[in-house]
């Protein structure tokens, strides 16, 4: 659903204690992700958007995610250079980064476990069914701190909307109706990740005869 899309990430971001000014990081940006980086520039923070897809990054970058980067396999050691550079030559807080798994891929969870820096913040949004491996002691390390997050509470909706309502949140341009007839190509489009818009499945009306 499309709400779910984006007061999950909402949620997530209450969770994380985002404030102003904070470094706000996406590692995956598709449908959850790129609501993600709305939500938070409309807070007021400082956005990083990661995608494998090239296409994704370019409409994070539309809606205000201040540094982008395509990723590649094997490289969170560069990006985790990357990012510290870019907060440094921006003089934006090297730690208490809050960081957002919205990829719901085993190599994305891997990746923003990788992201943890002093005090920070991970939140998993995105979900795998695959293991994961990482190394637990990285949170005491860092005294830093993880949680999940699955939908959000009713009482956050009205702030969710009046989001959306104000054109700080754009959703128009990132959905792709299409009719419930077609249930079973979406669904196939979805597990080959072929659609690079979140679809949205429409009834279909018959006229009377």
């Amino acid at each position: 659903m499309i709400a779910d899309a984006v007061t999950t990430p909402y949620q997530a971001i209450l969770n994380a204690g985002l404030r102003a000014g904070d470094v706000a990081i996406f590692v995956g940006v598709g449908g959850v992700g790129l609501f993600g980086v709305q939500i938070a520039r409309a807070l007021g923070a400082n956005v990083v958007a990661l995608d494998v897809d090239p296409i994704k990054i370019e409409r994070a970058k539309t809606v205000g995610a201040a540094f982008t980067r395509v990723i590649g396999k094997d490289d969170a050691r560069a990006i985790k250079a990357e990012i510290k550079a870019w907060a440094k030559d921006s003089r934006l807080p090297a730690v208490g980064h809050r960081i957002f798994e919205t990829s719901g891929h085993p190599a994305g969870q891997t990746l923003a476990f990788s992201l943890l820096v002093h005090g920070a913040h991970l939140g998993i949004v995105g979900y795998t069914p695959e293991p994961v491996t990482v190394r637990l002691s990285n949170l005491m390390a860092f005294d830093a701190t993880a949680r999940g997050t699955w939908g959000c509470l009713p009482e956050h909706y009205p702030a969710v909307v009046e989001l959306v309502a104000s054109g700080k949140v754009e959703i128009a341009s990132f959905i792709e109706p299409r009719p419930m007839s077609e249930i079973n190509q979406v669904f196939a489009a979805l597990h080959a990740g072929t659609l690079k818009k979140r679809p949205v499945l429409i009834p279909d009306f018959e006229a009377d005869t």
